[in-house]
């Protein structure tokens, strides 16, 4: 399903079933055509449906790509040259590096190393050294980051251009694509980088929608939890109703 969220109150406005246009469009008939006007930013994945959608109905809305979804698409190219690499080791015997990729060490190799213990730290220098390309692909994903972590656009367009170089030397093909993809939505990551606006409050009702689904054992009609979703994580309750056009009054 699609939720439109907004961020500010921290409440779901409206919801549809599916994850297309469809679906946008009738969350956002929800709002009046001046509301649609006003909407200054819209956060959301790389979803391009979504993107053609906002450009229609809210023309005056700066479209930020959600740094979440920018880390996780970093993290599936590294994922791909740990595959790779995994396979190799294990075709030439290399027990250190092959027990240094498997699948479940990938969080480790994958995480930001001021939150890696100490241990974890030296194991992977010793990793780098016996690897160039898993040691260049964590550069890359370090660097990259780095460069989302910047406060302004100019600096955030040196150290992305500086990543695009890397890259490239890398010949690493998983990172050659994601640095298409990142060229195509670079507009969008740089409205990320002057708001900082994310999906962080839509992921946050995520997961009390996923324990409203748990609560219920699952629901056999989705439009009676689409409207459980809009009474728990929504407006839809009593303390939002206005009753001033109802035929009766509560007098005090």
């Amino acid at each position: 399903m699609t939720n439109l969220v907004s961020p500010k109150y921290g409440k779901v406005i409206a919801n549809a079933l599916g994850r297309d246009s469809v679906s946008l469009e009738e969350c956002l008939l929800k709002l009046s055509p001046e509301q649609l006007l006003s909407v200054q930013k819209f956060a959301v994945d790389m979803h391009e449906p979504f993107m053609t959608v906002i450009r229609t109905e809210c023309p005056n809305a700066d479209i930020c790509v959600d740094r979440f979804h920018l880390a996780q698409k970093v993290n599936e190219a590294f994922d791909k040259v740990r595959r790779t690499e995994f396979k190799k080791a294990k075709q030439t015997n290399n027990e250190f590096v092959e027990a240094m990729l498997e699948p479940h060490r990938r969080f480790i190799l994958m995480s930001r190393e001021q939150r890696l213990s100490f241990t974890e730290k030296k194991m992977l220098d010793k990793l780098r050294d016996a690897n160039k390309e898993i040691h260049t692909g964590m550069l890359l994903v370090e660097y990259f980051h780095r460069a989302l972590d910047k406060a302004t656009v100019l600096s955030f367009r040196k150290a992305l251009a500086a990543w695009y170089l890397v890259v490239r030397e890398s010949k690493l093909e998983a990172f050659l694509k994601l640095a298409k993809t990142i060229r195509r939505y670079r507009k969008q990551i740089e409205a990320y980088i002057l708001s900082g606006l994310t999906t962080a409050v839509a992921e946050g009702l995520n997961n009390k929608i996923k324990t409203l689904k748990k609560m219920a054992y699952g629901y056999s009609n989705k439009r009676s939890f689409l409207r459980k979703i809009l009474q728990r994580c929504g407006f839809l309750n009593h303390q939002h109703i206005n009753t001033d056009d109802l035929f009766y009054r509560v007098t005090p």
